[in-house]
């Protein structure tokens, strides 16, 4: 719709042809859109065979950094800075410094040279794989440690947001994390831990009065 209009507005076209067609969003810009994985999945997930090494290290690094896979492709060793990343969103160009756990900074292995890549997430042609390769990949690893979850690499990125608010981080500061300019964006990720807090609730155990 917006080329069209740009189109209309530049003389194009004559007059919008889908001016009497009505988008109805299925999901409201305050909801996830994506699914998240928890702190129960993400420990299975982590201790599951995975068919790319690669892949497996990079994802749970985004897990814990909210890094994208745009990002992941790019990402440079001269971006860790100590227990640091410190790099800009690549979709905003907002800057990020979060700091990594001992942990994932483990995961990633020896330190290499600055200009040298984190993570090889080149195919056998020496090209990226591609979104497709890397969810097709992803699928059959969630698929092997059995969660019923339609899991993509952005799933990282919205589990992170979500495990920073489940430990207690306030919205700016999970904001900030994610490169986000406002906690505008951000507020999304809120209505799901509230909506944990209800299912959280229900499971109370019933009372004899």
């Amino acid at each position: 719709k917006k080329i069209l209009r740009a189109s209309k507005d530049n003389g194009l076209i004559n007059e919008m042809p889908t001016k009497d067609i009505k988008f109805r969003r299925k999901v409201q810009r305050n909801e996830l859109r994506k699914q998240i994985l928890t702190t129960d999945e993400l420990k299975l997930l982590s201790k599951t065979k995975c068919g790319n090494d690669e892949l497996r290290k990079a994802f749970l690094f985004s897990c814990f950094t909210g890094l994208g896979y745009a990002e992941i492709k790019k990402l440079k060793w001269e971006y860790i800075v100590k227990n640091r990343l410190v790099t800009r969103r690549e979709k905003t160009n907002q800057a990020i410094n979060v700091k990594i756990k001992d942990s994932i900074l483990s995961l990633l292995g020896e330190r290499c040279k600055k200009d040298v890549h984190v993570f090889n997430m080149n195919n056998d042609n020496g090209k990226p794989i591609s979104d497709n390769g890397v969810n097709k990949c992803l699928k059959n690893w969630v698929a092997r440690a059995k969660i019923d979850k339609h899991i993509t690499f952005y799933c990282a990125r919205h589990t992170y947001a979500t495990q920073l608010l489940l430990h207690g981080a306030n919205l700016k500061t999970v904001a900030d994390a994610l490169g986000h300019s406002s906690t505008q964006h951000t507020l999304k990720y809120l209505n799901y831990i509230d909506s944990l807090a209800d299912n959280a609730i229900d499971n109370l155990p019933e009372l004899d009065f």
